[in-house]
């Protein structure tokens, strides 16, 4: 059964179930499946013949096939185009999403047909899922570390973004082991039968608060994530009073970064705080001669395409090195769940905090501290230490599914209107 001609992206951190999901919709719903990794394996081929490919292999391979082309959707183009011109009213489930030039393409070309769908999975579970294959190569778990840390390089246009396109989804599903095969059987049709309009429904009090807090994010002009909070007095998934809700932002007096001038080693207007200390301090280690811990070669000046810090030598990220928490307690802004709480007061114990991301390790001390019962949100990269403190405080900890915000009212009218 299906609808209208229609497309569906996946994406999401590997291992959380979007190959299964594409099996689902072509078994359940009469998709026409599509995998990324297809169109990658195909030019490993060609161009390394008879020679097996890592995960990282592909990862490479796709961030030099975008740069070379200046083409951030260049493997979804491929992969759709040709089956689009033979078979222009089949359904189709796009298999593997990892970079926002990709959704770009498939938004541009299809529009309103298209729907973005994040499958989203805690990161001890998809081990648990991939584990053979990495223990086959010899890789381990410091392999799928390195793998999964590289599906987060969002400061690189070309490289894969799946955090980014994970915050683009129309819809997030939580796919975890306890709700096994049979939850996402279930689960995937009525939410493609939902966005096609085949069996409409009114949103539920989770998604009416997420989508407040996503509404809530567009007060925030910083220039890296826009993020929103909203806390609310009732258990998750119960509607309650709304008493707390924030955005990230610079304090006031001072203004956002995207509008302050920045008297700092004659810099312009309009930069993040917290790039500005880095960018300084990769200066001066190239100066002193620092050299890449991984492979020993010498930091140099990046570029546009090439940021500051992936080796040019070995591409390895050396930022998680110099700055495993990527500067962010130099943050100027002060986030939004603090804010949130600053507004709801007292009236926080015992409520429930909806937010758009993980909140950070500093506003974990500040969420515990005001007595917050439970924390929903829809990450698909949790801050582990942070989530370490929430678990010794006993707060509760839910990921968010549902349809987000980007899409809320086109989706949910369709119930008003019968």
């Amino acid at each position: 059964m299906q609808g209208k001609a229609t497309v569906i992206g996946l994406t999401g951190p590997f291992g959380s179930g979007c190959t299964e999901t594409a099996k689902i919709l072509k078994e359940r719903r009469g998709y026409t499946a599509v995998r990324l990794s297809d169109v990658l394996r195909a030019e490993w081929d060609t161009r390394n013949p008879g020679v097996p490919s890592k995960r990282s292999d592909l990862q490479t391979l796709g961030d030099q096939m975008r740069g070379e082309t200046s083409n951030p959707g260049i493997l979804a183009e491929r992969a759709v185009d040709k089956l689009w011109q033979l078979n222009k009213g089949t359904c189709v489930v796009v298999d593997g999403i990892r970079n926002t030039g990709e959704t770009d393409y498939l938004r541009e070309r299809f529009g309103s047909d298209f729907f973005l769908f994040a499958l989203e999975c805690p990161t001890s579970e998809r081990w648990l899922r991939l584990k053979h294959l990495y223990e086959g190569d010899g890789g381990g778990v410091e392999a799928f570390r390195q793998d999964d840390d590289r599906d987060r390089d969002e400061d690189y246009k070309y490289g894969q973004q799946v955090q980014i396109c994970v915050d683009q989804a129309d819809v997030l599903i939580n796919n975890t082991d306890h709700a096994g095969i049979a939850g996402l059987r279930e689960k995937v049709p009525q939410y493609v039968d939902l966005v096609t309009g085949l069996t409409p429904r009114y949103a539920n009090p989770s998604e009416i608060f997420m989508n407040l807090a996503y509404s809530a994010a567009h007060g925030s002009k910083c220039l890296k994530r826009q993020v929103g909070a909203v806390i609310v007095t009732a258990p998750p998934g119960e509607m309650g009073d709304i008493v707390g809700q924030g955005f990230n932002e610079n304090p006031s007096p001072t203004r956002p970064c995207v509008e302050e001038v920045t008297y700092f080693r004659n810099r312009k207007r309009g930069e993040c705080y917290r790039d500005i200390v880095r960018d300084e301090a990769h200066a001066s280690f190239v100066a002193l001669g620092i050299r890449c811990p991984m492979c020993g070669a010498q930091l140099a000046n990046g570029d546009s395409d090439q940021p500051r810090w992936k080796c040019g030598a070995c591409k390895k990220d050396m930022e998680n090195y110099f700055w495993s928490e990527r500067a962010m307690t130099l943050c100027t802004a002060i986030h939004a769940e603090v804010a949130a709480l600053f507004a709801a007061g007292r009236r926080s114990r015992g409520a429930t905090l909806y937010t758009t991301t993980f909140p950070c390790f500093q506003c974990t001390e500040k969420v515990v501290l005001a007595g917050i019962r439970c924390i929903v949100f829809n990450e698909p990269y949790p801050d582990v230490r942070a989530g370490s403190r929430l678990e010794l405080a006993k707060v509760e900890i839910e990921r968010f599914e549902g349809v987000r915000s980007r899409r809320f009212d086109e989706i949910f009218a369709r119930a008003r209107r019968g």
